[in-house]
């Protein structure tokens, strides 16, 4: 599990930082906040302990938590903070609002997001941009799969790709959409 130590440097503006952690039944997760703007977010480790004295979880450790229970969660994030919070060009920015508006149970190509973002024939360059979202499942890049279907990778772990879709409804099988 990476640290979010040495990531907060390039937080500096945005004020204090926190790290909330939440567990689920795949293991502890924790993500890095500003205020009420999530940052950064890990996927739960199964091997990771929940660190004992932790404190309540914030909203949104608390909405993760709901999320891989099994219930439909809408993450409500603000992407224009976010993406200023990062310093995202306006395509990134476009492709994530984009994003945040695929619903929960539902997979769309990286064409789909691209055209919905303004920007049709960008869908190779929509790819580079999950492939650096730093908030998987609160932008929820693991809903978008390659133009034939196939579910395309998904960081270190293919098969979280294949997990999240499956828990939200998703048909998938043979590493394709069903």
């Amino acid at each position: 599990m990476r640290s979010f130590t040495r990531r907060a440097e390039r937080y500096a503006g945005l004020g204090p930082l926190a790290e909330e952690v939440y567990v689920c039944g795949l293991g502890v997760g924790r993500l890095l906040v500003a205020g009420d703007l999530p940052l950064e977010a890990e996927l739960p480790d199964p091997d990771a302990a929940a660190p004992s004295g932790a404190g309540p979880s914030g909203r949104w450790a608390l909405s993760l938590e709901r999320y891989f229970a099994g219930e439909r969660v809408v993450f409500d994030l603000d992407v224009d903070a976010y993406a200023g919070a990062h310093g995202l060009t306006d395509f990134e920015r476009d492709v994530f609002r984009a994003l945040a508006h695929v619903p929960y149970g539902t997979a769309v190509s990286y064409r789909e997001l691209a055209a919905a973002a303004g920007r049709p024939n960008a869908y190779r360059a929509a790819g580079s941009v999950m492939a650096r979202n730093l908030l998987p499942v609160i932008l929820p890049c693991h809903r978008v799969v390659r133009n034939d279907g196939r579910l395309g990778q998904y960081g270190d772990d293919p098969a979280w790709k294949e997990r999240l879709l499956r828990l939200e409804g998703v048909p998938v099988a043979n590493g394709r959409l069903a």
